[in-house]
């Protein structure tokens, strides 16, 4: 009703007499997710992603901020309208370089490994690190020798974040390995079979084809 009536500032339910109800009598259904109205669908019963802050939450480490990002992303896109404005905002953001370069470079398709090989060769780049099939731990290192491990043949360039994610798998127990981390149990194994596994788990990862 509009103000000014004697029931001014009250919703109305339109029938003959100008019946009105209070305005806390009525509760009209939200229909938005996230403050996104849908129209001609009910709303998802899926929870939707939270959408990326501007900055990291109070002592929050950056590797978890890149990871909620990235996770935004798989669901939204990284080709989206919706990623791009993730993107835009993360490059206005100065102290978000770094996060920004993993980020990007988590949504890396598989390659192969002559690509991966070749471009451990060229010059740092930010969002990656350089990998050894054949971990360069130091029974290694004893075992095959300081060349052979950090050959071109041995080594890669892969995203951060999963070379983060290979590390943690290298060190977890798995019953895959009779309950010993990977990197326990590839001790004192031969190059070929410590090459065949470290491809194995770089496929594992997406990150090889």
């Amino acid at each position: 009703m509009p103000a000014g009536n004697s029931d001014g500032g009250q919703w109305t339910d339109g029938g003959a007499g100008g019946g009105s109800l209070g305005l806390f009598q009525i509760t009209p259904r939200d229909n938005t997710i996230d403050g996104v109205r849908l129209a001609g669908e009910p709303p998802s019963t899926e929870e939707p992603p939270e959408i990326p802050p501007a900055a990291r939450k109070p002592g929050e480490r950056p590797i978890e901020l890149i990871r909620r990002v990235i996770k935004y992303l798989r669901v939204v896109g990284p080709m989206s309208p919706a990623a791009d404005s993730v993107f835009e905002a993360l490059r206005q953001a100065e102290g978000l370089r770094g996060e920004t370069a993993a980020i990007k470079s988590a949504n890396d398709p598989p390659r192969t490994l002559e690509e991966l090989q070749a471009r451990a060769q060229l010059p740092s780049e930010p969002g990656y690190q350089d990998h050894h099939i054949v971990g360069q731990f130091a029974q290694n290192r004893l075992q095959f020798g300081r060349v052979r491990i950090d050959s071109p043949e041995n080594t890669v360039r892969i995203p951060v974040v999963k070379h983060l994610d290979i590390n943690g798998y290298y060190s977890r127990a798995n019953e895959q390995y009779n309950g010993r981390s990977p990197r326990d149990y590839l001790r004192g194994k031969s190059w070929d079979e410590q090459t065949h596994e470290g491809l194995k788990i770089l496929r594992k990862n997406g990150v090889l084809k």
